[in-house]
C-alpha cells in the first residue's frame, strides 16, 4: 500500500504546533503499514465508516479520513470529529 495526502490535509498539519505536526505526520506514515491488519489496528484506532472510507486516530480528537483506492491510501480530511462527520455528509 501506499500513502497519498490531499493538500488541504498538509496545509492543516503546518499550521499545526511543531510537535504535533510531527507526530500526526509519524501516525499518517504508519496507516499503509498497519492498514490490513486488525490485530495492529488497536494502536491507530482504524475503523471503517463507509464501503472505502476509513479513520485513524492521529491525534486527541484528530482522526484522519482516508480512503481506499486499489493500492492506495488516500488521506482525504484531518479534523475533530465534528467536522469529520460534517465531512462525510457531503
Amino acid at each position: 500500500m501506499q500513502l497519498a495526502v490531499k493538500n488541504r490535509v498538509l496545509d492543516i498539519i503546518a499550521e499545526l504546533p511543531e510537535p504535533q505536526a510531527a507526530n500526526v505526520t509519524e501516525v499518517l506514515e504508519a496507516i499503509p503499514a498497519e492498514f490490513g491488519r486488525p490485530h495492529l489496528h488497536g494502536g491507530l484506532g482504524i475503523r471503517h465508516l463507509r464501503p472505502g472510507i476509513y479513520e485513524a486516530r492521529v491525534g486527541l480528537d484528530l482522526p484522519a479520513v482516508f480512503t481506499r483506492e486499489g493500492d492506495w491510501l488516500r488521506v482525504q480530511f484531518l479534523g475533530n470529529h465534528d467536522a469529520v462527520r460534517r465531512w462525510l455528509r457531503k
